[in-house]
């Protein structure tokens, strides 16, 4: 559910919509609050004036004549929403509907709001007695005699508009947001599929499916035009890409042929002359050249072999455990000519898809560059295990090591590693063995990775399609 939330946020029309939703939502509370604070601002502006009419009626009145206009007042009050209230000097009830003077109410002839037990407007008349809690604004103001004489409105119904209008803004801004994100998640679908057939498209034209083109509807909108420069540049680079490749095996092709020639004429040219003849060394060396031109000739058709990718007729369920074991039975001479320890550690794995010969011949290559550049004493493990739930297998060894520096450029064709030449400068290699495993890798689908190691190289072949 995360990954699908975050896969959604990635998408610009999901995020547009939440924008949109937030902005309409912000809109939404500045309305409702200019509402408000027009309301409230009519609403106590009407109720002063009010209030100031209902004290010009006490101008001017005898202390009795205010009892007995606030008593009259009261009675003829049906609506039960103005306060009226006479207090004696240090707070006594005289008359009035209010019961207690209000806390820190300063008597200085001026409107005042506060809180106060407000008469329900609800209640029947002849039940006095029933309160609610509210608000008042009253003038407060002291009589002649020390008397204390509070004129007021009920202020309860604004507040309960301020809840009406809060809740309104909580309930409309929820609807809104909600809204927002349906829109956006509904609006991000299609989007999102489109980017995943995209991001497809271009794993497989990662891993050397050049003639894939990215996906095109008929809406021309801007992952289209995208697409469009992605296809034009796809289409250049697959046609440079394949002319140095023609060249390159049309070279290897046409020069294997002269070579093998060249290679029967010296040897015919050696046959024919004396074991003892001074040429003789001459000639051995001269074919050993050409053994070792052909070598890398033949090597350079492999790579172009496997990287054509038309090799997976031969893919099926393998057990990598078998592969390993026909390892250790194919080199365990050689490790024992160069006495080199040679190890095998499995644990039980799942099968995985490939081409056993394929997959044997990058393995044998792996291994054999770590017997090569293992000194004598030294040791080689070669390991299976399972990593969640995907089987690995790392071959490990006490050699030379390869610098991080060179990790890159060992994979490329013809480079051969600077520290492995300076500790073996009588070891035979081309600097073509593990070109052919990357090529032999990226047909699978496989992952080679070095790992951090304080002596020698440890590789780690992930046996998972990427």
């Amino acid at each position: 559910m995360k990954n699908t939330l975050l896969e959604h946020w990635r998408i610009s029309t999901f995020r547009l919509a939440i924008l949109f939703g937030v902005l309409f939502t912000l809109g939404n509370v500045a309305l409702l609050s200019l509402i408000y604070w027009q309301t409230s601002s009519y609403l106590v502006h009407r109720i002063d004036d009010s209030i100031y009419g209902m004290a010009s009626n006490f101008k001017n009145l005898t202390p009795d004549k205010v009892v007995r206009e606030v008593d009259e007042t009261l009675t003829y009050d049906l609506r039960r929403s103005n306060l009226y209230g006479l207090f004696t000097a240090d707070g006594k009830v005289i008359a009035g509907n209010m019961k207690t003077f209000p806390k820190d109410l300063p008597i200085d002839g001026n409107i005042h709001q506060f809180a106060q037990l407000s008469i329900s407007p609800y209640r029947s008349p002849a039940n006095t007695t029933q309160t609610v809690n509210g608000l008042a604004r009253a003038l407060v103001q002291r009589l002649a005699n020390g008397n204390i004489l509070i004129i007021g409105r009920d202020f309860t119904q604004l507040a309960e508009i301020k809840t009406i209008i809060l809740n309104a803004l909580i309930g409309s801004g929820a609807v809104i947001l909600f809204i927002g994100l349906l829109s956006g998640f509904a609006l991000s679908l299609s989007p999102l599929r489109r980017i995943n057939v995209i991001r497809a498209t271009s794993r497989r034209i990662m891993q050397g499916e050049l003639s894939l083109r990215m996906p095109l509807s008929s809406r021309h909108d801007e992952l289209d035009m995208l697409s469009t420069i992605v296809n034009a540049m796809l289409e250049e680079i697959e046609r440079l890409l394949t002319e140095v490749k023609s060249v390159t095996d049309t070279l290897a092709h046409d020069l294997r042929t002269p070579l093998t020639r060249l290679r029967l004429m010296l040897y015919r040219a050696q046959q024919q002359l004396a074991p003892d003849h001074p040429q003789q060394p001459f000639l051995e060396n001269v074919l050993d050249e050409t053994d070792s031109l052909l070598r890398r000739f033949r090597a350079l058709l492999r790579i172009s072999e496997i990287e054509n990718h038309q090799r997976k007729s031969g893919f099926r369920s393998v057990n990598p455990e078998e592969v390993l074991r026909q390892l250790i039975e194919l080199f365990e001479p050689l490790a024992e000519d160069a006495s080199v320890n040679l190890m095998l550690q499995c644990e039980a794995t799942s099968t995985i898809e490939a081409d056993p010969d394929l997959l044997f011949e990058a393995l044998s290559n792996l291994v054999d560059n770590a017997i090569k550049f293992t000194p004598a004493g030294g040791s080689v493990w070669i390991k299976l295990g399972q990593m969640n739930l995907v089987p690995r297998i790392d071959i490990i060894d006490t050699g030379c090591g390869i610098p991080v520096s060179e990790r890159e450029a060992v994979l490329l064709r013809f480079h051969r590693s600077n520290t492995a030449q300076a500790h073996h400068h009588n070891k035979e290699g081309y600097g073509l063995g593990l070109s052919i495993v990357t090529a032999v890798m990226r047909l699978h689908g496989f992952s080679l990775q070095f790992q951090d190691t304080e002596i020698g190289t440890h590789l780690t072949v992930f046996c998972a399609r990427e």
